[in-house]
Protein backbone atom coordinates (compact mmCIF):
# COMPACT_ATOMS: atom_id res chain seq x y z
CA UNK A 1 0.00 0.00 0.00
CA UNK A 2 1.17 3.71 -1.20
CA UNK A 3 2.33 5.63 2.00
CA UNK A 4 0.52 9.33 1.39
CA UNK A 5 0.25 12.46 3.03
CA UNK A 6 -3.02 11.60 4.95
CA UNK A 7 -1.42 8.48 6.46
CA UNK A 8 1.23 10.45 7.47
CA UNK A 9 -1.56 13.20 9.27
CA UNK A 10 -3.14 10.26 10.56
CA UNK A 11 0.11 8.95 12.34
CA UNK A 12 1.05 12.59 13.48
CA UNK A 13 -2.11 12.89 15.21
CA UNK A 14 -2.24 9.67 17.18
CA UNK A 15 1.74 10.47 17.86
CA UNK A 16 -0.12 12.05 21.56
CA UNK A 17 -1.84 9.20 22.63
CA UNK A 18 1.00 7.21 22.45
CA UNK A 19 3.50 9.31 23.87
CA UNK A 20 1.38 10.76 26.54
CA UNK A 21 1.29 8.17 28.88
CA UNK A 22 5.27 7.17 28.57
CA UNK A 23 5.45 10.92 29.39
CA UNK A 24 3.42 11.09 32.45
CA UNK A 25 5.11 7.61 33.52
CA UNK A 26 8.72 9.39 32.73
CA UNK A 27 7.88 12.73 35.23
CA UNK A 28 5.51 10.99 37.77
CA UNK A 29 5.68 12.31 41.47
CA UNK A 30 8.42 11.96 43.07
CA UNK A 31 11.19 12.15 40.33
CA UNK A 32 13.89 13.30 42.83
CA UNK A 33 14.91 12.91 47.16
CA UNK A 34 12.01 13.77 49.93
CA UNK A 35 12.56 15.37 52.86
CA UNK A 36 11.49 14.59 55.77
CA UNK A 37 11.92 16.98 58.70
CA UNK A 38 12.14 15.93 62.21
CA UNK A 39 12.08 18.56 65.21
CA UNK A 40 14.13 16.70 67.28
CA UNK A 41 17.29 15.65 67.62
CA UNK A 42 19.07 12.14 66.55
CA UNK A 43 18.57 9.12 68.60
CA UNK A 44 14.84 9.70 70.39
CA UNK A 45 11.73 8.17 69.45
CA UNK A 46 10.41 10.77 66.16
CA UNK A 47 14.11 10.15 64.96
CA UNK A 48 14.36 6.71 64.75
CA UNK A 49 11.23 5.85 63.82
CA UNK A 50 11.51 8.29 61.22
CA UNK A 51 14.25 7.11 59.76
CA UNK A 52 12.88 3.54 59.67
CA UNK A 53 9.65 4.50 57.97
CA UNK A 54 11.60 6.69 55.63
CA UNK A 55 13.14 3.58 54.29
CA UNK A 56 10.44 1.29 54.03
CA UNK A 57 8.55 4.81 51.68
CA UNK A 58 11.45 4.75 49.86
CA UNK A 59 11.25 1.57 48.46
CA UNK A 60 7.74 2.29 47.81
CA UNK A 61 8.23 5.81 45.88
CA UNK A 62 11.43 4.51 44.12
CA UNK A 63 12.99 7.73 45.76
CA UNK A 64 15.36 7.93 48.94
CA UNK A 65 13.10 9.71 51.74
CA UNK A 66 15.69 11.15 53.73
CA UNK A 67 15.13 12.49 57.01
CA UNK A 68 16.59 15.53 58.12
CA UNK A 69 16.79 16.75 61.89
CA UNK A 70 15.58 20.67 62.94
CA UNK A 71 15.16 20.29 66.67
CA UNK A 72 14.56 23.00 69.14
CA UNK A 73 11.33 25.33 69.67
CA UNK A 74 9.27 22.50 70.77
CA UNK A 75 9.11 21.11 67.09
CA UNK A 76 7.78 24.14 65.67
CA UNK A 77 10.83 24.90 63.50
CA UNK A 78 10.54 21.96 61.75
CA UNK A 79 6.67 22.62 61.61
CA UNK A 80 6.96 25.55 60.40
CA UNK A 81 9.37 24.26 57.80
CA UNK A 82 6.79 22.30 56.80
CA UNK A 83 4.00 24.54 56.43
CA UNK A 84 5.51 27.08 54.57
CA UNK A 85 7.43 24.73 52.45
CA UNK A 86 6.40 24.22 48.51
CA UNK A 87 3.23 22.29 48.46
CA UNK A 88 4.84 19.91 45.85
CA UNK A 89 5.80 16.93 48.00
CA UNK A 90 9.04 16.86 48.50
CA UNK A 91 8.94 18.53 52.12
CA UNK A 92 7.13 16.50 54.60
CA UNK A 93 7.05 16.26 58.37
CA UNK A 94 6.98 13.69 60.91
CA UNK A 95 5.62 16.14 63.19
CA UNK A 96 4.11 13.76 66.43
CA UNK A 97 2.20 14.85 69.18
CA UNK A 98 4.00 17.99 69.90
CA UNK A 99 3.77 19.02 66.76
CA UNK A 100 0.12 18.46 65.72
CA UNK A 101 -1.61 18.56 68.90
CA UNK A 102 -0.01 19.82 72.09
CA UNK A 103 1.81 23.07 70.59
CA UNK A 104 -1.93 24.28 69.40
CA UNK A 105 -2.28 23.64 73.08
CA UNK A 106 0.33 25.59 74.44
CA UNK A 107 0.78 28.56 72.41
CA UNK A 108 -1.16 31.84 70.89
CA UNK A 109 0.75 33.27 68.67
CA UNK A 110 1.86 29.57 67.00
CA UNK A 111 3.17 30.69 63.42
CA UNK A 112 1.13 27.67 61.88
CA UNK A 113 -2.66 26.34 62.14
CA UNK A 114 -3.56 22.54 61.66
CA UNK A 115 -5.20 23.79 59.01
CA UNK A 116 -1.74 24.70 57.00
CA UNK A 117 -1.21 20.15 56.50
CA UNK A 118 -2.29 17.88 55.03
CA UNK A 119 -2.25 14.49 57.01
CA UNK A 120 -0.59 11.60 55.50
CA UNK A 121 -1.90 9.21 57.95
CA UNK A 122 -0.19 8.26 61.30
CA UNK A 123 2.35 5.10 61.86
CA UNK A 124 1.34 4.45 65.46
CA UNK A 125 1.64 4.95 68.97
CA UNK A 126 4.15 4.67 72.10
CA UNK A 127 3.69 4.89 75.40
CA UNK A 128 6.48 6.42 77.90
CA UNK A 129 8.74 5.06 80.44
CA UNK A 130 9.55 5.99 84.05
CA UNK A 131 13.07 5.76 83.88
CA UNK A 132 15.97 6.25 86.56
CA UNK A 133 19.68 6.18 87.14
CA UNK A 134 20.44 2.84 88.38
CA UNK A 135 22.81 4.92 91.46
CA UNK A 136 19.09 7.04 92.78
CA UNK A 137 18.68 3.74 94.68
CA UNK A 138 15.12 3.25 94.33
CA UNK A 139 13.33 0.10 92.40
CA UNK A 140 9.47 1.19 92.13
CA UNK A 141 7.45 3.90 91.84
CA UNK A 142 6.52 4.44 95.15
CA UNK A 143 9.63 4.79 96.64
CA UNK A 144 10.73 6.94 93.63
CA UNK A 145 7.59 9.30 94.98
CA UNK A 146 8.36 8.46 98.91
CA UNK A 147 12.38 9.96 97.82
CA UNK A 148 11.13 12.82 96.22
CA UNK A 149 8.74 13.90 98.70
CA UNK A 150 11.86 13.95 101.04
CA UNK A 151 13.75 16.03 98.72
CA UNK A 152 11.71 18.17 97.43
CA UNK A 153 12.96 20.49 94.26
CA UNK A 154 16.11 18.02 94.83
CA UNK A 155 15.88 15.00 92.04
CA UNK A 156 16.72 16.14 88.99
CA UNK A 157 14.34 15.26 85.70
CA UNK A 158 15.07 15.42 82.09
CA UNK A 159 13.07 16.22 79.27
CA UNK A 160 13.26 17.13 75.57
CA UNK A 161 12.58 20.82 76.28
CA UNK A 162 9.67 22.65 77.90
CA UNK A 163 6.16 21.98 76.37
CA UNK A 164 6.91 18.45 75.08
CA UNK A 165 5.53 15.49 75.79
CA UNK A 166 7.54 14.09 78.21
CA UNK A 167 7.90 17.69 80.02
CA UNK A 168 3.72 17.34 80.64
CA UNK A 169 4.15 13.87 81.58
CA UNK A 170 6.74 15.31 84.27
CA UNK A 171 4.21 18.16 85.56
CA UNK A 172 0.90 15.38 85.31
CA UNK A 173 3.74 13.34 87.86
CA UNK A 174 4.06 15.51 89.78
CA UNK A 175 0.22 17.28 90.24
CA UNK A 176 -0.97 13.17 90.67
CA UNK A 177 1.47 12.10 93.06
CA UNK A 178 2.52 15.77 95.10
CA UNK A 179 5.65 15.90 94.19
CA UNK A 180 8.53 18.70 93.11
CA UNK A 181 11.33 17.63 90.62
CA UNK A 182 13.94 20.17 89.57
CA UNK A 183 13.36 19.58 86.13
CA UNK A 184 16.11 20.03 83.05
CA UNK A 185 15.21 20.81 79.65
CA UNK A 186 17.10 19.32 76.57
CA UNK A 187 17.18 19.69 72.48
CA UNK A 188 15.78 16.14 72.55
CA UNK A 189 15.55 12.44 73.97
CA UNK A 190 18.89 11.87 72.50
CA UNK A 191 20.85 14.05 74.59
CA UNK A 192 18.56 14.00 77.84
CA UNK A 193 19.49 10.07 77.77
CA UNK A 194 23.11 10.67 77.69
CA UNK A 195 23.35 12.53 80.52
CA UNK A 196 21.03 10.24 82.36
CA UNK A 197 23.76 7.45 81.81
CA UNK A 198 26.63 9.65 82.67
CA UNK A 199 24.76 10.32 85.99
CA UNK A 200 24.46 14.40 85.04
CA UNK A 201 20.52 13.79 86.05
CA UNK A 202 18.82 11.49 87.57
CA UNK A 203 15.18 10.73 85.69
CA UNK A 204 13.35 10.85 82.80
CA UNK A 205 10.16 10.27 81.24
CA UNK A 206 10.96 8.80 77.30
CA UNK A 207 10.24 6.20 74.96
CA UNK A 208 11.21 2.70 74.63
CA UNK A 209 12.61 2.77 71.58
CA UNK A 210 15.55 5.04 73.11
CA UNK A 211 16.31 3.27 76.09
CA UNK A 212 15.23 -0.50 75.95
CA UNK A 213 18.76 -1.31 75.20
CA UNK A 214 19.91 0.79 77.77
CA UNK A 215 17.64 -0.73 80.37
CA UNK A 216 18.58 -4.37 79.51
CA UNK A 217 21.92 -3.41 79.60
CA UNK A 218 21.54 -1.87 83.19
CA UNK A 219 23.04 1.73 82.81
CA UNK A 220 19.31 2.88 82.76
CA UNK A 221 16.41 1.26 85.69
CA UNK A 222 12.74 1.50 84.47
CA UNK A 223 10.05 1.72 87.06
CA UNK A 224 6.95 1.93 84.85
CA UNK A 225 4.76 2.12 81.70
CA UNK A 226 2.41 4.41 80.94
CA UNK A 227 0.27 1.97 78.69
CA UNK A 228 -2.83 -0.08 79.78
CA UNK A 229 -0.70 -2.75 79.69
CA UNK A 230 2.40 -4.20 80.12
CA UNK A 231 5.25 -4.03 77.48
CA UNK A 232 6.22 -7.87 76.04
CA UNK A 233 9.81 -6.59 75.83
CA UNK A 234 9.35 -5.15 79.28
CA UNK A 235 7.47 -8.21 80.86
CA UNK A 236 8.26 -7.52 84.30
CA UNK A 237 7.52 -3.52 84.43
CA UNK A 238 4.55 -2.40 85.84
CA UNK A 239 1.90 -0.20 84.08
CA UNK A 240 1.57 2.93 86.02
CA UNK A 241 -2.02 1.72 87.32
CA UNK A 242 -0.41 -1.57 88.54
CA UNK A 243 2.41 0.71 90.63
CA UNK A 244 -0.36 3.01 92.38
CA UNK A 245 -0.75 5.49 89.84
CA UNK A 246 -4.01 5.94 88.77
CA UNK A 247 -4.77 7.90 85.42
CA UNK A 248 -1.60 7.70 83.78
CA UNK A 249 -2.06 6.30 80.17
CA UNK A 250 -0.23 8.48 78.16
CA UNK A 251 1.16 8.24 74.58
CA UNK A 252 2.62 10.14 71.48
CA UNK A 253 1.43 9.33 67.99
CA UNK A 254 3.78 9.92 65.07
CA UNK A 255 2.09 11.07 62.29
CA UNK A 256 2.99 12.09 58.77
CA UNK A 257 1.95 15.24 56.67
CA UNK A 258 2.72 17.94 54.09
CA UNK A 259 1.55 21.53 53.12
CA UNK A 260 -2.39 21.74 52.69
CA UNK A 261 -2.34 22.63 49.51
CA UNK A 262 0.00 19.46 47.72
CA UNK A 263 -1.84 17.90 44.99
CA UNK A 264 -4.60 15.40 45.06
CA UNK A 265 -2.19 12.54 43.27
CA UNK A 266 0.72 13.74 45.27
CA UNK A 267 -1.27 12.83 48.40
CA UNK A 268 -2.53 9.89 47.37
CA UNK A 269 0.90 8.42 46.13
CA UNK A 270 2.40 9.59 49.67
CA UNK A 271 -0.51 8.26 52.30
CA UNK A 272 0.11 5.05 49.68
CA UNK A 273 4.04 4.89 50.56
CA UNK A 274 3.00 5.63 54.35
CA UNK A 275 0.59 3.16 54.55
CA UNK A 276 2.93 0.06 52.31
CA UNK A 277 5.72 1.43 55.14
CA UNK A 278 3.71 0.36 58.01
CA UNK A 279 2.51 -2.89 56.55
CA UNK A 280 6.12 -3.94 56.58
CA UNK A 281 6.56 -7.07 59.07
CA UNK A 282 10.18 -6.47 60.00
CA UNK A 283 8.82 -2.94 61.03
CA UNK A 284 6.40 -3.81 62.88
CA UNK A 285 8.31 -6.59 64.64
CA UNK A 286 11.28 -3.98 65.13
CA UNK A 287 9.08 -1.66 66.68
CA UNK A 288 6.21 -4.03 68.85
CA UNK A 289 9.93 -5.48 70.45
CA UNK A 290 9.95 -1.59 71.71
CA UNK A 291 6.53 -0.82 72.71
CA UNK A 292 5.67 0.78 69.71
CA UNK A 293 2.11 -0.25 68.14
CA UNK A 294 2.82 -0.03 64.04
CA UNK A 295 -1.08 0.63 62.95
CA UNK A 296 -1.55 2.98 60.04
CA UNK A 297 -3.93 5.64 60.65
CA UNK A 298 -6.01 7.24 57.10
CA UNK A 299 -5.79 11.13 56.59
CA UNK A 300 -9.36 10.30 56.99
CA UNK A 301 -9.26 9.49 59.75
CA UNK A 302 -6.56 11.11 61.67
CA UNK A 303 -7.99 14.53 61.45
CA UNK A 304 -10.64 13.10 64.57
CA UNK A 305 -7.78 11.20 66.09
CA UNK A 306 -6.12 14.66 66.41
CA UNK A 307 -9.23 16.27 68.02
CA UNK A 308 -10.19 13.48 70.34
CA UNK A 309 -6.24 13.66 71.55
CA UNK A 310 -6.02 17.67 71.70
CA UNK A 311 -9.24 17.04 74.13
CA UNK A 312 -7.87 14.53 76.22
CA UNK A 313 -4.01 16.52 76.41
CA UNK A 314 -6.28 19.81 77.00
CA UNK A 315 -7.50 18.23 79.91
CA UNK A 316 -4.27 17.33 81.30
CA UNK A 317 -2.68 20.97 80.41
CA UNK A 318 -5.55 22.82 82.51
CA UNK A 319 -5.24 20.30 85.70
CA UNK A 320 -1.76 21.31 86.09
CA UNK A 321 -2.09 25.09 85.73
CA UNK A 322 0.30 25.37 82.36
CA UNK A 323 -0.60 28.46 80.74
CA UNK A 324 -1.02 29.50 77.12
CA UNK A 325 1.99 31.59 76.17
CA UNK A 326 3.01 33.70 73.38
CA UNK A 327 5.90 32.57 71.56
CA UNK A 328 9.12 35.19 72.07
CA UNK A 329 9.98 37.06 68.69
Amino acid sequence: MRFTRRHALGALAALPLISRPAWAQQNAFPTRPVRLLVGFAPGGLTDIAARALADRMGKTLKQNVVVENRPGGQAIIATVAVARAEPDGYTLGFAGTNGMILNPLLYNNLPYQPSDFKQLGSMGKSPMLLIVHPDLGVNTVQAFIDLAKKKPNDITCAHAGRGVINHLALLHFQSKTGTQFQDVPYKGSGPALLDLMAGTVQSTFDFPTSALSNIKSGKLKVLAVTADKRLSSLPDVPTMKEAGVDDFELYTRMMISGPAAMPADVVKTLEHAVREGTRDPSLIQQFAEQGVAVEFTSSADLDKVIADESAMWAQVIKANGVPKTDLKA
